[in-house]
């Protein structure tokens, strides 16, 4: 009889236990590294090919979301995704919560094409200068599509859909940045949809 009691005891305060969790989201597991690393790079290097074809780029050294850095990042992403069409709400807490501060840029990617990191003190030094500092960077840079910045990539769980933001300014008044969404095709990533975020 005993037994019979425990059982149903155990059973209900099991229904409870489930019931109670049944709201919560599930953590995603964290991938490895170098799996995140790796894709990253192949989503750097689809979405810099597609919006500035070129044979080398000048890159930020720390990540950034608007054109001061990161600014508002989940102000950004809502207006986003009011235009874009079937983002994976995964995908979108990955990009924002990845780009809740700068991080530093990794050198040595492949992408595709060369690139070179600037820093913050570089770009001032350069532009601070009684030249003209675009033509210097012109110089310096033949090729480039002018200085560039890029956030973190955010991606689904599936590691087949990603969100990018990418900026370049290349003038003192020439300039726009995009949140990029892109898909895994044939284990290839390629660019889905873009919305401009600024231009100038």
């Amino acid at each position: 009889m005993d037994v019979v009691v425990y059982g149903k005891l155990g059973l209900i305060f099991l229904a409870l236990a489930l019931s109670a969790c049944a709201g919560r989201p599930v953590p995603s597991p964290t991938p490895p590294p170098e799996l995140m690393e790796g894709e990253q790079q192949a989503v750097y290097a689809a979405a810099l090919q597609k919006l500035y074809p070129a044979s080398n780029y000048v890159i930020m050294d720390t990540t950034a979301t608007s054109p001061i850095g990161v600014d508002d990042t989940a102000s950004i992403l809502g207006r986003i995704l009011q235009e874009m069409r079937g983002v994976d709400q995964k995908t979108a807490d990955s990009f924002q919560l990845r780009n809740e501060k700068t991080w530093s840029v990794p050198a040595g990617m492949d992408l595709g094409s060369t690139y070179v990191l600037l820093s913050q003190a570089e770009m001032k030094q350069l532009f601070s200068q009684n030249q003209n500092g675009w033509q210097i960077f012109y110089e310096q840079h033949p090729g480039a599509p002018g200085i560039t910045s890029v956030s973190r990539v955010g991606f689904n769980d599936r590691f087949n859909q990603a969100l990018v933001y990418i900026g370049t300014l290349s003038h003192p008044l020439a300039g726009e940045g995009f949140i990029v969404l892109l898909k895994k095709v044939n284990g290839t990533w390629v660019v889905d949809q873009q919305v401009m975020t600024w231009i100038s």
